[in-house]
C-alpha cells in the first residue's frame, strides 16, 4: 500500500487534511468503543434472570442449575469481558485503518462440535438480520466512511469497522460455545438482539453527523473507484462467512441473491422483522407487509386487465357494464373454509406436485366459490373482498413457492395440501402471518418443511420422521379453529423431533467426513508408494523374483506404514530402505558376489518377515517367497530386465456427481480460475441451492472439507449426503448456474422472497407469476 508519506514530502498545503481526518476517525472509534460497549451493561444480570424464570418450569431440574451457575459465572467476569469486548472492537477499527486483510478464521477443516455449530447459526442470523433491519443507513454510513478512507490515503479494502458484524462476532467470542448450555446461549443472544438495534442506530447517526461536519454534505456518496485491475479484496458469500468486496463486472458470485432476480431493500427489512414494534420504528410490520400487498394488487389488476381485453375481443360482449356489488362478509367465507378444512386436499395436492398447471391460488379460489354455492351463497352477488382476495393469493404463491424453494416429495404434497384451508384462515384473521418470524403458524411450516426436505422414507428413522409430521398435521386439521396454539403445540413438538433426528444427522456426517478422510488418505498413499515402486522398478533390470517382491509385498508393506505411522516416520523409512537393500542384493547377485548377497539376506530375515507379515502372509507362505528369491538370486546369469509396476487399482476413485454432467455434458467440466479461488475461502457450515436438471432448488450446506484434498462434503438440510467435489466442480456448477452460494433461510423467509420476486417478475413484465393456461374452469 503506498502512503502518502511514502513518495517524499507532501506539499505543505496539504498537511491539513490527513491530521482532520486522522482526527476524525479517532473520534468515530471512541464512539463507536464507547456506545458498543454500552450493550454488555446489564446483560448478563437480565440473562441470569431470564433463565432463573425459565428454569422454574423446567422438567430437567439439573440442566436448568447449571444453566444458571454458567449464567452467574459470567456475570462474575463482567469487566473483564467489557474489556475484552471493547478490545475486539478497537481492533476492528485497526484494521481497517491499516487496510489489513481480515484474520483467519482458525481450522476450517475441522468439524465443528454442536455448541460450536449453533453458536456459528445463532451468530449468522443475528448479524443477517442487523443488515437487513440497518439496510439503508448502513449503505450510507459505508459511502461515508469511503470517503475517509481516501482522505487518510487507504485503499479502504477492509471490511467497515461500523457493520453490526463486528459487535455480533466480538460478543459471540466471549462465549465457549461447547460449555455454555443451550438455554443460557438462547437467552444472552436474546438479549443481545433486544438491545443492539437501537445502539447501531443511534451510533450510525452520531457517526453520520461526525462524517458530515468534517468532510460536509458531498462526501454522503462516495465517488466510484476505477478498477485498476488488481485483485478486488475479499469476495463475501452470502452468508457472511467473508469480508465483504465490491462488484467489478458481470461475475455470477457478485449478486448477493442471485436466484431469481434483486430483493428489494424494503422486502429484505420486511423479512427481518420480527418483532414490529420492537424493531426500533412502531407500525414498521405493517408498512413492509402494505408494501407486499400493493404489489399483490398491481398484478392482480393486470390479469383483469388481460382478462377485459379478452372478453371485449370476443363477439356478443357489448352489454352495460356490471354494478358494483357489496362484498362477501368475512365471517361467511370463514365458515366456508371451516366447512373445507377437512376436504379431500387432492385438488391442491396436485397443483403443488405439478400435476396441475394452474396456479394454487386460482384453485382455493374456485374451492372456495364451490363451497359459497353449496352453502347458498350466490358469489355473483357477494364476491371477495380485496382483503380476502389478498389472503388467498398469498397463500397460494406462498406454498407454490415452498415447493419450488426446497426437495419435497410425494408424501409432503399430501401434506402442504391438507394444510392449505387452515393456512387460509390464518391469513384471512391475522395477516402478521406473513412479517412475524416468530409466528406460531409459520414455525410449524418451517419444521414441516425441514422434516420433508429431502427425505425420501428410505430408513425407519426418515419413515418416522414423515408419519409424526403426518400426525401432526392431521391433529392441526381436526382441532384449528380460531386458537392458533394448536400451530404453536405442534410446531414445538415436530421441533424437537427434529433436534433429536439433527443430532443423529451429525454422528453420520462426521462418519461420512471419516470415511471420505479415509479413502483420501488410503488413495494419497497408493499413489506416493506407486511412484516410489515405479522409480525403483526403472532403475535397474531385476530378476523376476525380486521384481515381484516390490510389486507386490513391498508396495502393501509401504502403503501400510505410510498410512499407520506416516511417510516420514522412521519405521516407513526403514521399509523403504527394506526394498533399497533388495535392490542392491540383486545387483549384487548379478555380479557373483555370493558372500555379500548371503550376508544382505541375513541381515533382511527380521525386515522380510515384517514385510509379509503385514500383506498377511503366514510363516509357510513366507518361506515359500523367501525360497522363490534365494533361488533367482543364486543364478548370477538369471534373465533380468526393466519391470513395469502393476496399475493401480483405481476402485476407490468416487464417479462424479451426476450433477456435473449437467453443466457441459462431461464429468470433467470447464471452471473459472477466479470462482474457484472462491471457493476454496467457503468453510464448513456454508449454505448452498442446488438446481437440478428440471429446475428445482433444493436446500444444501458445505458439512466438511478435506485436509488433503480440500473437496467439500455437502450435504441437504437433513444432514443426508448429496455430493462431494473439488472446489473446481463446484466453481463449474456456480458459473453454470447449477449451484448458488448463499445463507441458509429458513423455508418460509425463503418462500417470501421467492413471493416477491415472482410478483415483482410479473409486474415488470419479466414473467414471474403467468396467467393459468386456458380460461378459469366453472367451480
Amino acid at each position: 500500500m503506498t502512503h502518502p508519506h511514502d513518495n517524499g514530502a507532501a506539499p505543505r498545503l496539504r498537511t491539513s487534511a490527513p491530521v482532520d481526518a486522522a482526527r476524525v476517525f479517532d473520534r468515530l472509534r471512541r464512539e463507536a468503543v464507547t456506545a458498543l460497549g454500552g450493550v454488555l451493561s446489564g446483560l448478563w444480570g437480565a440473562a441470569e434472570d431470564q433463565v432463573r424464570l425459565a428454569g422454574l418450569g423446567a422438567h430437567d431440574y439439573m440442566a436448568a442449575q447449571d444453566a444458571l451457575v454458567a449464567a452467574r459465572g459470567l456475570g462474575g467476569r463482567a469487566l473483564a469481558l467489557a474489556a475484552t469486548f471493547r478490545a475486539s472492537v478497537e481492533q476492528a477499527f485497526e484494521r481497517w485503518r491499516s487496510d489489513a486483510p481480515p484474520a483467519p478464521a482458525g481450522d476450517a477443516m475441522a468439524l465443528m462440535s454442536e455448541g460450536q455449530l449453533e453458536m456459528q447459526l445463532a451468530t449468522q442470523q443475528l448479524v443477517e438480520l442487523l443488515d437487513h433491519q440497518l439496510l439503508h443507513p448502513l449503505a450510507a454510513l459505508d459511502a461515508r466512511m469511503a470517503v475517509l478512507a481516501s482522505r487518510l490515503g487507504i485503499g479502504g479494502g477492509a471490511a467497515n469497522p461500523l457493520r453490526p458484524e463486528v459487535p455480533v462476532m466480538a460478543f459471540a467470542a466471549l462465549l465457549d460455545p461447547d460449555a455454555l448450555p443451550r438455554c443460557l446461549r438462547e437467552a444472552l443472544f436474546q438479549q443481545l438482539d433486544r438491545r443492539l438495534p437501537s445502539i447501531l442506530a443511534d451510533l450510525y447517526a452520531r457517526a453520520d453527523a461526525v462524517l458530515d461536519a468534517a468532510f460536509g454534505p458531498a462526501a454522503a456518496t462516495a465517488p466510484p473507484r476505477a478498477h485498476d485491475g488488481r485483485q478486488a479484496p475479499a469476495w463475501r458469500p452470502e452468508g457472511g462467512l467473508a469480508e465483504a468486496r465490491e462488484r467489478f463486472g458481470d461475475d455470477p458470485l457478485d449478486d448477493p441473491v442471485p436466484a431469481r432476480g434483486p430483493l428489494s431493500s424494503d422486502l429484505m427489512r420486511m423479512l427481518a422483522d420480527e418483532d414490529p414494534d420492537a424493531a426500533g420504528t412502531p407500525g414498521a410490520g405493517r408498512r413492509e407487509r402494505d408494501l407486499v400487498r400493493e404489489q399483490l394488487h398491481r398484478w392482480r389488476a393486470r390479469l383483469a386487465r388481460d382478462a377485459t381485453r379478452d372478453a371485449d375481443a370476443a363477439p356478443g360482449n357489448d352489454g352495460p357494464p356490471v354494478a358494483t356489488v357489496p362484498a362477501l362478509e368475512a365471517a361467511e367465507l370463514l365458515s366456508v373454509a371451516r366447512l373445507l378444512q377437512g376436504d379431500d386436499p387432492s385438488p391442491y395436492a396436485r397443483v403443488l406436485g405439478g400435476d396441475d398447471r394452474r396456479r394454487l391460488g386460482e384453485v382455493i379460489r374456485l374451492e372456495l366459490l364451490r363451497g359459497l354455492r353449496g352453502a347458498g351463497i350466490d358469489p355473483d352477488r357477494a364476491p371477495l373482498s380485496g382483503e380476502d382476495e389478498d389472503a388467498i393469493d398469498l397463500v397460494g404463491i406462498l406454498f407454490q413457492a415452498l415447493f419450488e424453494a426446497n426437495d419435497l416429495m410425494q408424501q409432503a404434497r399430501d401434506l402442504y395440501g391438507r394444510l392449505v384451508m387452515p393456512y387460509l384462515k390464518v391469513a384471512l384473521t391475522d395477516d402478521s402471518l406473513f412479517s412475524q418470524r416468530g409466528h406460531p403458524a409459520r414455525r410449524l411450516l418451517d419444521a414441516v418443511t425441514e422434516a420433508c426436505d429431502g427425505n425420501t422414507g428410505d430408513t425407519a428413522l426418515d419413515r418416522d420422521l414423515l408419519d409424526h409430521a403426518g400426525r401432526l398435521v392431521n391433529r392441526v386439521v381436526e382441532e384449528y379453529e380460531t386458537d392458533q396454539a394448536v400451530f404453536a403445540l405442534a410446531a414445538e413438538e415436530l421441533r424437537e423431533r427434529l433436534d433429536q433426528q439433527r443430532r443423529r444427522t451429525e454422528v453420520a456426517e462426521r462418519r461420512a467426513a471419516e470415511a471420505i478422510h479415509g479413502r483420501e488418505r488410503l488413495q494419497q498413499a497408493r499413489r506416493g508408494v506407486a511412484g516410489l515402486v515405479a522409480e525403483r522398478l526403472a532403475a535397474q533390470p531385476l530378476t523376476a523374483a525380486v521384481a515381484r517382491f516390490l510389486d507386490q509385498h513391498w508396495r502393501h508393506h509401504l502403503t501400510r506404514t505410510w498410512l499407520r505411522d506416516g511417510p516420514q516416520s522412521p519405521r516407513h523409512l526403514a521399509a523403504i530402505a527394506t526394498g533399497d537393500a533388495m535392490i542392491r542384493i540383486d545387483a549384487d547377485a548379478a555380479a557373483a558376489d555370493g558372500a555379500a548377497v548371503a550376508e544382505a539376506l541375513l541381515a533382511l530375515q527380521a525386515p522380510l518377515a515384517d514385510c509379509y507379515a503385514s500383506g498377511g502372509l503366514d510363516a509357510a507362505a513366507a518361506r515359500e517367497e523367501t525360497t522363490r528369491i534365494v533361488a533367482a538370486l543364486a543364478q548370477p546369469r538369471a534373465t533380468r530386465s526393466v519391470h513395469a509396476p502393476v496399475p493401480d487399482d483405481d476402485t476407490l476413485d468416487e464417479a462424479p456427481d451426476p450433477l456435473l454432467r449437467l453443466v457441459d455434458g462431461t464429468s470433467t467440466p470447464a471452471f473459472d480460475p477466479t470462482i474457484a479461488l472462491r471457493m476454496r475461502q467457503l468453510r464448513p457450515g456454508q449454505g448452498l441451492r442446488l438446481i437440478d436438471e428440471h429446475g428445482r432448488e433444493s436446500v444444501a450446506r458445505i458439512a466438511w472439507i478435506s485436509p488433503l484434498t480440500a473437496r467439500l462434503l455437502i450435504v441437504n438440510r437433513r444432514g443426508m449426503r448429496r455430493m462431494v467435489v473439488s472446489p473446481e466442480e463446484l466453481a463449474a456448477l456456480v458459473g453454470a448456474g447449477r449451484a448458488v452460494v448463499r445463507s441458509i433461510d429458513a423455508p418460509f423467509d425463503e418462500a417470501m422472497k421467492h413471493l416477491w420476486q415472482q410478483l415483482s417478475a410479473a409486474n415488470d413484465g419479466d414473467g414471474g407469476l403467468a396467467p393459468a393456461d386456458g380460461p378459469r374452469a366453472a367451480p
